[in-house]
């Protein structure tokens, strides 16, 4: 599986690279057309799309990479798990905290609906 993950994330990092290089050519070729941009513009231009390209190159190669390793999957899990408890116990208070309103007002108000039903009798 590994194998497979690894490929993924080369075509990943292979698309971003030819749409990237599309991009560029396109900006080139509108440059030309305008006949606004200068040489150092461009340059400028390449240089930056070169940076974004290695950048996301590194970060999805680093998340590749993360997502294989052992102990980075362990503490995901361990991650994913405190995330969930800590959202059962939010939603554990939240639940008492209604429960205690209703239960100061709503204790009238559970018996109100008997009660209501004695008050229209």
């Amino acid at each position: 599986m590994a194998d497979s993950a690894k490929e993924a994330w080369n075509e990943v990092g292979d698309k971003f690279g030819e749409w990237s290089r599309l991009l560029g050519e396109k900006y080139r070729k509108r440059g030309e057309e305008l006949g606004t941009t200068a040489d150092e513009d461009r340059k400028k231009l390449d240089d930056a799309i070169q940076t974004v390209t290695r950048q996301l190159d590194q970060a999805f190669t680093s998340f590749g990479e993360t997502l294989r390793d052992p102990e980075a999957k362990q503490q995901l899990k361990e991650a994913t798990k405190s995330f969930g408890d800590a959202l059962s116990t939010t939603f554990s208070e939240v639940g008492e905290q209604i429960r205690s309103k209703l239960g100061s007002s709503g204790s009238s108000g559970s018996s109100g609906s008997s009660g209501s039903a004695t008050q229209a009798d």
